[in-house]
């Protein structure tokens, strides 16, 4: 199963993470990830600290847990590479 896949048919909670460059973290409740293919995801965020914090630092983590008993989820180790405020594309 692709990871597209697996986001398209899994509920539960997502959470997004990322630093700055002097090591302040912020966290935050977030959608699942757009799929554009298997390589390359997108999140649509307000220009709010996490946002700012990818400015500086391109890294960050998502972690998404699956409704229901147990921990199952996934794990996105990310790398910004692009950002877009058009907003067709953003639709």
């Amino acid at each position: 199963m692709t990871l597209s896949d697996y986001f398209s048919k899994a509920r539960g909670i997502g959470v997004l993470a990322a630093a700055d460059l002097r090591g302040n973290v912020d966290v935050a409740v977030y959608s699942r990830p757009y799929f554009a293919d298997e390589q390359h995801v997108f999140f649509v965020m307000a220009d709010r600290l996490l946002h700012q914090y990818l400015q500086s630092n391109p890294k960050a983590a998502y972690l998404f847990k699956e409704a229901g008993e147990g921990y199952v989820g996934k794990r996105l180790f990310l790398t910004k590479s692009k950002e877009d405020d058009d907003p067709a594309a953003i639709d």
